[in-house]
C-alpha cells in the first residue's frame, strides 16, 4: 500500500493493514524455521514502516509474519533479514528493547485500549508484557508459551506457539487488533507493521491493524495453571540466632470464562523477586517504589490505573509489605480481573496478612468497575481495609475508599480529557477528605500540550495507595501535620526529527507546577525549561533550567543541624546531563547540577557506566553524590550513593544476577545476588542470598556496620 500522507494512514489502520488468518491441520513443530507447509501456504505479510530514527513506509530491511491458528495455540512466524551481525546484549527474560528482535502486540477484545505483548530476541529469549494508556508497558507480567528462533547468514526466523488459554478473548469476535514491532539495533531502528504516527509508540493498541479470522477461536476449557513452591533458608539478624526455616504455598490462575481470570494465592512467598533499586530523595515528601509480585500483575491497571502522579487511591505495594519495605505473611489472596464483554471491565480483590510481632493483620479489599464508550470510559474503584489482631477485627482500625473517574479520548489518539473524584473514609475524619481533579492533554508528531488541576483535601488518607505530599514534617516539633493544598500543572513541548543528518531529534520544553494552600495563598512554584538533544546513534544531551520559590510551611533539615525556618525562598539550578551510544560493549552517563536550594546551595553529580560481554553479560555501577551547603548553624552535608548490579547469562534459562548498594541517606549497605534456573516452561528453582547492614554512626568520623539481615534461600516452583 501507499499513502500521501501520514494523516491518511491513521484514520483507520484497522482497514487499511489487515491479516486475514486460516487454521492449520498440521502438527507444527516449534524450531524458528517455518519449514512445514503451512507457513509456505499461509498469507505472508511485510511492508513494514520505519519508526525510529524517522518515520517511513517501507522499512529496510524488510520483515515478512505469518500466522495460523489451531484448536490450542495461536501460531506466529516471522522472517527478519538482516545481514549485519545479530546484537544480543542480554539473555534475561524480558530485556526486550536492548537486542534485536521481533515482538506481536495483541488486542484480542478489540478494545483500542490495552493490549498485551509477546517478543523474542534472535537468540530466542522471550518477553512477554502488557499495555495500558496510563501505565504504559509493564513487563512484570509473564506467562506459559513457547518461541524458538533459527539463524542463517541472511535472515534470522522466529516460531511463536501462544496458547489461547493465556489470552483473553470473546470467542464471537472476528477481528482483533493486532502490530508487530521490530528492533534492529545495530541501526538504532524500529520497525512496526501499521503506520503508527510520530508521537506515538507501536505497543498502544489504538494503532492496531486487524487480525481477522475466518471462524473465531472456541472457548478453551480446563484453562488452569497451578504453581506450588516449597523453599527452605537459613536466616539470622543482629538481634535472633541463626534460623531453618521451611514453607509450601500455592498461587493458581483459573480462567472463570475466556475474558476473565481467577488468580489465587495461600501462603505466598515472595522471595524470588529482585531487590528495590534504592534512590537518594532530596524532597520533603515520600517516594514510591514499583511492583513486581507476579500475584498482583496480571490486569493490574484495573486497580491501579486510578488517581494521579500525586495520588493512587490504590497501590499493591502497600499489600504484604510493612513501612520499612520488609514483607510480611500473607494468609491468601485472591483476585477476579477482565472482561465481562468487550466495553465492561472488573476486578474484584481480597487479600489477608497475618499479624506479625511488628504489626496488625490486615484485611484488604477491592471492587473495580470500568465502561468503555470507543476509547472513552467511566470507571469507580471501591477500597476496604481492616485491622485484624487474631481472628478478632480492632474496632475502627479501616480504611475506605471510593473513587469515581471518566475520559475522553479522541480515535486518533490526540486529545484526552479527563476528570476524577476521590473519597477518604477513616474513623475521627468526617469531613475534608475529598480529592478532585480535571485536566486535558493535545499530542500530535510535533507538540504535546497537558493541563491539569487537583484539589487536595488534608483528611484525604490511602491507605492501600500512595500521596505524595499531604503529610509535611515539622522538624521544631519532631512530628507530621497533614496540610491540604491545590495544583495545578502545565506542560508543553516542541519536537521535531531531521530527516537527514546525525542528530535525529531536538526536543524543546516547559513545565511548571503551581501550589497553593486551602486559603489560596502561595505555597509552592516550580518551573523547568529543558532541551533534549539526540543522536542517531542514541547518544543524548539534556539541558535543564530550573526556578524554584517555596513557601516553607514548617521548619525542616536536610542536614540533621538547625531546621530551616518556614519562610520564602526563591533558587535557580542548572542541569547538564548525557548518555553515549548504549549499544556499544562501554557505554557511560553523567549528569552534574548546581544551582540554589532553599537559602543554601546543592551541588549534585552522578555517573554510571554499563560494560556489556554480548550476549552474556551486563556490568554496572552508578554513583551520585550530593553536596548541600546552608549557612551557618543550618549545616552542610555530603549524602552518596553507589549501586552495582552484574548479571551473568550462562544460557537463556540459567541466570545469575546481583545487586550491591551503599545508601548513605538510609544508612544502608546491602547485596542481594539471586541464581535462577528455569528448568521448565516458566518453572524455576532459585538460589538467594540477602546479607544487609546498617550504619552506625558512633562518631561522625567512626562507624560500624550491624548486620540486620541475611538469608540464604532455597525455592522451588513449578507450573503445572
Amino acid at each position: 500500500m501507499t499513502c500521501d500522507s501520514q494523516e491518511e494512514v491513521v484514520l483507520d489502520l484497522q482497514e487499511q493493514f489487515q491479516y486475514h488468518i486460516l487454521p492449520t491441520e498440521e502438527k507444527l513443530s516449534i524450531d524458528g524455521k517455518l519449514e512445514e507447509a503451512t507457513w509456505q501456504s499461509t498469507e505472508k505479510g511485510g511492508n513494514f514502516w520505519q519508526k525510529s530514527p524517522y518515520f517511513k513506509e517501507n522499512a529496510d530491511p524488510k520483515t515478512e509474519i505469518r500466522l495460523s491458528y489451531d484448536d490450542k495455540f495461536l501460531y506466529v512466524g516471522a522472517i527478519c533479514y538482516q545481514k549485519e551481525p545479530i546484537t544480543i546484549f542480554s539473555l534475561k527474560r524480558d530485556e526486550y528493547w536492548d537486542n534485536d528482535g521481533i515482538a506481536i502486540v495483541l488486542d484480542p477484545l478489540n478494545t483500542k485500549i490495552n493490549s498485551v505483548l509477546f517478543g523474542t530476541s534472535a537468540v530466542g529469549v522471550q518477553w512477554d508484557a502488557t499495555r495500558t494508556p496510563s501505565s504504559d508497558i509493564s513487563s512484570d507480567w509473564s506467562n506459559k508459551w513457547y518461541v524458538e528462533t533459527h539463524i542463517t547468514e541472511t535472515y534470522w526466523s522466529a516460531e511463536f506457539a501462544i496458547p489461547f488459554s493465556i489470552l483473553r478473548y470473546n470467542q464471537t469476535l472476528e477481528k482483533w487488533g493486532m502490530n508487530f514491532v521490530r528492533n534492529i539495533r545495530h541501526a538504532n531502528e524500529y520497525h512496526n507493521w501499521t503506520a503508527v504516527p510520530e508521537g506515538f509508540w507501536p505497543p498502544d493498541a489504538a494503532f492496531t491493524g486487524a487480525l481477522v479470522w475466518d471462524v473465531p477461536p472456541a472457548k478453551q476449557r480446563g484453562n488452569y495453571n497451578l504453581i506450588p513452591y516449597v523453599t527452605s533458608g537459613v536466616s539470622s539478624t543482629n538481634t535472633t540466632a541463626t534460623s531453618v526455616d521451611y514453607d509450601l504455598g500455592l498461587d493458581a490462575k483459573l480462567a472463570v470464562t475466556s475474558t476473565l481470570n481467577l488468580d489465587l494465592a495461600f501462603n505466598p512467598d515472595f522471595s524470588q523477586i529482585e531487590s528495590d533499586e534504592l534512590v537518594t530523595n532530596l524532597t520533603r515528601f515520600n517516594i514510591s517504589l514499583p511492583e513486581q509480585r507476579t500475584f498482583f500483575l496480571e490486569n493490574a491497571d484495573v486497580f491501579a490505573d486510578f488517581g494521579t502522579g500525586g495520588i493512587r487511591p490504590f497501590f499493591s505495594r502497600r499489600i504484604g509489605l510493612n513501612r520499612n519495605l520488609q514483607a510480611v505473611p500473607i494468609l491468601y489472596g485472591a483476585r477476579v480481573t477482565g472482561n465481562i464483554n468487550k466495553d465492561i471491565r472488573v476486578g474484584l480483590m481480597n487479600v489477608h496478612s497475618r499479624s506479625s510481632d511488628n504489626s496488625l493483620g490486615q484485611n484488604q479489599s477491592a471492587v473495580s468497575v470500568k465502561k468503555q464508550f470507543g476509547r472513552s470510559f467511566i470507571q469507580g474503584l471501591f477500597l476496604n481495609r481492616q485491622a485484624f489482631s487474631g481472628i478478632e477485627s480492632v474496632e475502627n482500625d479501616y480504611g475506605r475508599n471510593l473513587s469515581v473517574e471518566g475520559a475522553y479520548q479522541s480515535d486518533d489518539g490526540q486529545l484526552q480529557i479527563w476528570g476524577a473524584a476521590h473519597a477518604s473514609f477513616k474513623a475521627g475524619y468526617t469531613d475534608r477528605n475529598m480529592v478532585y481533579n480535571t485536566g486535558a492533554k493535545f499530542r500530535n508528531s510535533n507538540w504535546t500540550f497537558v493541563a491539569d488541576a487537583t484539589m487536595f483535601q488534608e483528611n484525604y488518607f490511602a491507605d492501600m495507595g500512595f500521596t505524595a505530599r499531604i503529610n509535611n514534617y515539622d522538624a521544631a516539633r519532631d512530628t507530621i501535620i497533614r496540610v491540604g493544598f491545590n495544583s495545578s500543572y502545565a506542560y508543553v513541548e516542541y519536537q521535531f526529527r531531521p530527516r537527514t543528518g546525525y542528530f535525529n531529534r531536538h526536543q524543546f520544553s516547559a513545565e511548571n507546577v503551581s501550589l497553593v494552600n486551602d486559603d489560596w495563598s502561595f505555597n509552592e512554584s516550580n518551573t523547568v525549561l529543558r532541551y533534549n538533544l539526540s543522536t542517531i546513534n542514541t547518544e543524548s544531551i539534556n539541558l535543564r533550567f530550573i526556578h524554584n520559590e517555596t513557601d516553607l510551611l514548617f521548619p525542616f533539615s536536610f542536614t540533621g543541624e538547625e531546621p530551616l525556618p518556614a519562610t520564602r525562598y526563591k533558587t535557580n539550578a542548572v542541569r547538564l546531563s548525557m548518555e553515549s551510544d548504549e549499544r556499544k560493549a562501554l557505554s557511560i552517563d553523567a549528569s552534574a547540577q548546581t544551582g540554589g536550594f532553599y537559602n543554601g546551595r546543592l551541588t549534585t553529580l552522578s555517573a554510571g557506566a554499563n560494560f556489556r560481554v554480548q550476549p552474556w553479560g551486563n556490568f554496572s555501577v552508578g554513583y551520585q553524590w550530593n553536596d548541600l551547603s546552608f549557612p551557618g548553624e543550618y549545616g552542610q552535608s555530603q549524602i552518596a550513593a553507589l549501586v552495582s548490579k552484574v548479571e551473568i547469562g550462562f544460557n537463556r534459562n540459567l541466570l545469575w544476577t546481583t545487586l550491591f548498594q551503599y545508601v548513605d541517606q538510609s544508612d544502608f549497605i546491602g547485596i542481594n545476588s539471586r541464581l535462577q534456573w528455569r528448568f521448565a516452561p516458566m518453572s524455576d528453582i532459585f538460589l538467594i542470598y540477602v546479607d544487609n547492614y546498617d550504619i552506625d554512626y558512633l562518631t561522625p568520623d567512626r562507624r560500624s556496620l550491624i548486620s540486620n539481615n541475611r538469608a540464604l534461600v532455597l525455592k522451588l516452583s513449578y507450573w503445572y
